[in-house]
């Protein structure tokens, strides 16, 4: 009986949300002691679900993929085939390999963002996994046409000493999950549907803060999109830091499990750079 009224639940819900991904309704929305033997039509798949994914096998797959993708390159010696080869076998090499990015604001590119003057510092991760795609954007694009960016702000000073809460902006209570959400995407004018939101502690610019994540897609794209952002109130009248990092890709190419996969085969290099970023010589 009770299998029977989740499975009435289940259907009801794909009923209403049938044009969109059902891979995270198990978790989400309905409780998934459901006989594994049951399938369901439409997008809910209670056989394959966020619940049952195998990070550990799609990493490696991402990474045999990556190193396909790279045996195929020109490269203008041995050495450097080698060190591509090894980076797609450890992602975190890209970190090691990489080049070390400083940039000094002054003037009338500090102000913007509250101060007289700042330098700031980052890793650049090695060019075969990320390209510079603009000013502070490097993109990563899999053999599956994923697309993973990282966009790294400048620091902001709260010149205007604006009481500031980042826990409580992290966890986004006016998003709405299971729900299309207005005025939201990458320009904020989108409706867009939410799966999933998470956050968890971070590290960003060496500062304890914390990831927030959203699970979304729109009528053209999955999209996995993770906000890290650290506060210090210990700089002046207080210092924020923030990088937003986008998986994402065409709903007619590829899955959000394929997109969980590759974000967590980037996710320690990822990590790394945020972490590690540094701004100082800061004048308000």
């Amino acid at each position: 009986m009770i299998k029977i009224l989740l499975l009435t639940l289940l259907i009801a819900y794909t009923t209403v949300n049938a044009q969109y991904s059902g891979y995270y309704t198990v978790n989400q929305n309905i409780n998934a002691n459901v006989n594994e033997n049951i399938n369901v039509s439409g997008n809910v798949n209670v056989n394959k679900n966020i619940s049952t994914i195998d990070y550990g096998k799609l990493a490696i797959a991402n990474a045999q993929n990556e190193k396909t993708r790279l045996a195929n390159q020109k490269y203008a010696d041995a050495k450097q085939k080698q060190i591509s080869l090894e980076i797609a076998s450890d992602t975190t090499k890209a970190f090691d390999y990489g080049f070390q990015n400083t940039f000094e604001g002054k003037r009338k590119d500090a102000k913007p963002f509250g101060f007289r003057k700042f330098k700031m510092s980052y890793r650049i991760p090695h060019n075969s996994l990320f390209v510079s795609a603009g000013a502070g954007r490097f993109e990563n694009v899999s053999s599956d046409d994923i697309t993973t960016e990282i966009l790294i702000s400048a620091p902001s000073y709260n010149k205007d000493k604006v009481e500031i809460d980042i826990e409580k902006k992290g966890k986004m209570e006016n998003v709405k999950i299971g729900e299309l959400n207005e005025n939201m995407g990458p320009n904020g004018k989108d409706a867009i549907f939410i799966h999933k939101k998470d956050l968890n502690r971070a590290t960003v610019y060496g500062i304890k803060g914390f990831k927030s994540t959203l699970i979304w897609e729109d009528d053209y794209q999955y999209t996995i999109t993770d906000n890290f952002t650290s506060y210090d109130p210990n700089k002046g009248n207080g210092v924020w830091y923030f990088v937003k990092v986008r998986t994402y890709a065409d709903k007619d190419e590829v899955t959000f499990e394929e997109l969980e996969g590759r974000r967590y085969y980037l996710r320690k290099l990822i990590e790394k750079v945020v972490s590690t970023a540094q701004v100082g010589d800061m004048k308000y």
